[in-house]
């Protein structure tokens, strides 16, 4: 697992590039960062107009939301990631359990903003001594999904979709239907159990086929399951 891969993950210089995908921070947040990171050669970009090419031993790609738009960004900047670099995701409050997914993918670490801006020296301190950081509140899910890694080779009983992962992007409508679709409905029982006219079933998985980026029902349940927006009980 990456977590443990942390040899080529320590950052070389004390450099740090905060990249501000939503244009989220206030001046006062970016002058109590700069007060936290004090000895710390620091740049927040607005935006992300800055690439990973960038001369940063610390880039923390900071994300309001865990939105679709916002984790395939992510994932594109997890591909320019070099060598020598530690590369985060701040988010607004906690990180949610589904990012977990993201470490397998070189990202070496998970963290909430006011976490770095109570205890952001420290943090950095960590990164250099481990080459890894994860907020304190997600241990639990980490336990959680090594847990489920291991009951992998047991069938599977039922697919449940994270609404709490979902809930920004998608209608009430769009998140029963897309259970439904999990539970392998097809139209018409959905229909019958949502009290609606086929054609409005249609309609709906319509737009959810386009929020998700899928071409059919198929491809939207393989894009939340590697998304880690769906628990599997067995």
């Amino acid at each position: 697992m990456q977590l443990l891969d942390t040899a080529n993950n320590i950052a070389t210089n004390d450099k740090i590039l905060i990249i501000d995908h939503d244009k989220y921070l206030s001046t006062q947040a970016e002058k109590r960062l700069a007060e936290r990171m004090q000895g710390h050669d620091l740049t927040i970009d607005k935006g992300g107009s800055k690439s990973l090419d960038e001369e940063a031993g610390y880039i923390f790609l900071f994300v309001e939301h865990s939105s679709l738009e916002a984790v395939e960004w992510i994932e594109s900047m997890l591909k320019q990631k070099k060598d020598g670099t530690s590369l985060l995701v701040m988010t607004v409050g906690k990180p949610r359990a589904a990012l977990i997914n993201l470490l397998h993918q070189g990202l070496d670490g998970l963290l909430s903003l006011h976490s770095l801006l109570t205890r952001g020296d420290r943090i950095v301190e960590q990164l250099t001594r481990y080459g890894v950081y994860l907020e304190q509140s997600m241990h639990k899910d980490l336990v959680k999904q090594l847990h489920e890694s291991k009951m992998r080779d047991r069938p599977i009983k039922k697919l449940t979709l994270r609404v709490e992962d979902v809930k920004l992007i998608l209608t009430k409508n769009e998140i029963f239907v897309l259970q439904h679709i999990l539970d392998g409905h097809n139209n018409r029982k959905i229909a019958e159990l949502m009290f609606l006219a086929p054609s409005t079933i249609s309609t709906i998985i319509s737009h959810l086929l386009k929020k998700l980026g899928a071409n059919d029902r198929t491809d939207a349940m393989v894009t939340i399951i590697k998304k880690g927006w769906v628990d599997a009980t067995r």
